[in-house]
């Protein structure tokens, strides 16, 4: 409970510290403010959370399951804060999701003009994932901190739409609630958005697509998930 609760802290802080950067940068009045790529999203998220592990535990024994998650996510180009979670207001039984995630991102430009971007953007990554069966003892609980490198690449016609696409491969170190065991996790990160400039009252309108593949590799092999999920995320800019 304490990490879920230092976690939503860290997300709270930095999301409204970008936010208020947002508006004070400059001293430009709103038109600065709506022509920025900070956007609040909300979206649906199938998630996928199986068993990879070498333990001879019985299937009803593990905490898999495939679900739709609810996610709320705050998004800048530097940094972006969300939480997911499965549970009985998205339609669950027995199975509870929670995902709280902060992202910071750092791209590097090759190529840069009006019209077209192209580089690498190297992340840092926070999340805690947490997950219960109420049929069940066990919870599976981990946290973690990881760095990446990918690529990117951003198409616009100004002023009116842009077309970004990001990948992003991580490596990091898991810890459990309460530090009893912990491990490594590797992860693939797959996104696009769509942006459609200056729709309802000079804000912008943007649909998302997320993919990730997260694996724990952790000391307790019972513990060794795969967790998927596919988010579908409709913005508005701030």
């Amino acid at each position: 409970m304490k990490s879920k609760f230092l976690l939503f802290i860290l997300i709270f802080t930095f999301s409204s510290a970008t936010y208020a950067q947002m508006f004070s940068v400059g001293g430009d009045s709103g038109q600065q403010a709506r022509s920025s790529s900070n956007y609040f999203r909300i979206g649906y998220s199938p998630v996928t959370f199986e068993y990879d592990g070498n333990t001879s535990n019985p299937t009803q024994d593990r905490l898999d399951f495939e679900s739709p998650a609810l996610t709320f996510f705050f998004e800048t180009p530097a940094i972006s804060a969300s939480l997911s979670f499965v549970n009985g207001l998205t339609g669950a039984e027995d199975e509870r999701y929670l995902n709280l995630s902060i992202d910071y991102l750092n791209r590097l430009s090759f190529v840069k003009s009006r019209t077209f971007e192209f580089g690498i953007p190297f992340g840092l990554n926070s999340n805690l994932v947490n997950v219960q069966n109420e049929q069940m003892n066990d919870d599976f609980s981990q946290t973690v901190f990881a760095f990446g490198l990918g690529g990117f690449a951003a198409v616009r016609v100004p002023d009116k739409i842009s077309f970004a696409l990001e990948g992003i491969p991580s490596y990091g170190f898991s810890n459990s609630r309460g530090g009893l065991f912990g491990g490594s996790n590797k992860s693939l990160l797959f996104r696009a958005r769509l942006n459609f400039l200056n729709i309802i009252s000079e804000r912008n309108l943007s649909l998302g697509y997320d993919y990730k593949f997260s694996s724990y590799d952790l000391d307790a092999d019972e513990f060794d998930y795969d967790l998927t999920y596919h988010r579908i995320t409709l913005g508005i800019s701030l």
